[in-house]
């Protein structure tokens, strides 16, 4: 190994070293020397940027797929995409959830060819299309990205919302003292107006010019023409995580948010699960540690097999939503199984970028990242975080 660059090859072969320490040691009892202490497990991140894969917004699907397979069969080691996905814990028994991030609209959402060659990838590891959903948070969202929601069948996979659409779980709760405004799409949230169309609540509530606790016509907006104020300390989980998906593979965009410091694969994924989740974003919290605690659930924990950043268009100001002055072409996608690695890789990205632009660091606003740690879902340890550049 020359130098200090690291590769899997380098890992699997410490590996060895060490298991072949051992056994020498346990062949010498009676040598007095104390044998070497275990090496602490690192967490490979497969970093693949190509600059000239994005041109004017648009990318090239070829190149993408190629760079997404190639990251895969790095991280486990195949010869194939089939057998890299068997490698990550895919069954053809399984239902597998594609998790998107859609909130930035068409140019600033997960990019289709990267969930292309991942449901290609997945049909080559034996899964039906009809085992495939593709699902953010909101209907709108998705949408306006290019999602439209439509079933699974044997021919093509499903494209889900949660909201409207399979909703959440009345026995998977996420709780914590903080209290939040309830609005349309909450699951507890009640309206308390007449109408079937929320656009016709809205109006009805303009028209009327109904006010109510500070005078905010605003808040008489968000209920949905509701003039009785609704709380909640409680989020409820997703069904498709809780239920429907027995194996999730999260792709989201990499972005700044003022609520969160980062939208990366922590908080995307935690806000993309539950209801009710503006309570805990902005001063104070900024999500933490609401985020470690949605994440840090055993049905979460054993059921995402993967993180895949697509940072092929990152934006690191005025996000999640699209604002092309803050965008990087970076033509990059992160992959890994650790979360917390890949977002401590990222965020210097972010604030490197925001310091040229003489923007405000992000700065503590993205604590979430370094408490995620601390509640074990990764390492954000440069120590421990096995970066491999792919040519």
């Amino acid at each position: 190994m020359k130098g200090k660059k690291t590769t899997l090859d380098g890992l699997l072969f410490a590996g060895a070293f060490f298991a072949h320490t051992a056994g020498l040691w346990a062949q010498n009892p009676t040598t007095t020397a104390t044998p070497p202490p275990a090496p602490l497990p690192l967490s490979p991140v497969i970093l693949t940027e190509n600059s000239g894969v994005v041109q004017r917004f648009a990318v090239n699907p070829e190149m993408v797929r190629e760079m997404v397979n190639n990251a895969l069969l790095k991280l486990t080691s195949a010869q194939e995409i089939g057998t890299a996905w068997k490698r990550l814990g895919i069954t053809p028994q399984d239902v597998v959830g594609i998790k998107i991030t859609t909130m930035g609209g068409p140019l600033l959402s997960t990019h289709r060819p990267i969930v292309q060659a991942i449901c290609d990838g997945l049909q080559a590891a034996g899964l039906s299309p009809s085992h495939i959903i593709i699902w953010d948070k909101l209907d709108d969202d998705m949408r306006r990205a290019g999602y439209s929601p439509t079933p699974a069948n044997d021919t093509h996979v499903g494209v889900s919302a949660i909201f409207p659409g399979t909703g959440y779980d009345p026995d998977v709760i996420y709780k914590n003292e903080i209290l939040g405004s309830l609005i349309w799409g909450d699951f507890d949230f009640i309206r308390n107006d007449s109408h079937d169309d929320l656009f016709e609540a809205v109006r009805n509530a303009v028209d009327k010019d109904k006010t109510y606790g500070k005078g905010s016509l605003k808040d008489d907006l968000l209920e949905g023409g509701s003039t009785i104020p609704q709380t909640s300390n409680r989020s409820y989980y997703a069904r498709l995580v809780t239920r429907t998906c027995t194996k999730i593979i999260n792709v989201p965009v990499l972005t700044d948010n003022s609520y969160i410091g980062i939208d990366g694969c922590l908080g995307s994924l935690a806000l993309g699960c539950v209801d009710n989740n503006r309570r805990f974003q902005g001063d104070p919290s900024y999500g933490d540690p609401a985020i470690c605690e949605i994440l840090d659930k055993d049905f979460i924990r054993h059921k995402v097999v993967v993180h895949i950043l697509d940072s092929l268009v990152a934006q690191y100001a005025g996000g999640p939503r699209f604002n092309p002055q803050f965008t990087q072409s970076a033509g990059a996608i992160y992959v890994s199984r650790d979360p917390v690695a890949i977002d401590s890789l990222v965020l210097p990205r972010l604030e490197e970028w925001r310091r040229q632009a003489h923007i405000d660091p992000i700065g503590k606003t993205a604590s979430h990242v370094k408490s995620a740690a601390v509640y074990n879902l990764g390492t954000d340890n440069p120590q421990r975080i096995q970066l491999v550049k792919l040519p």
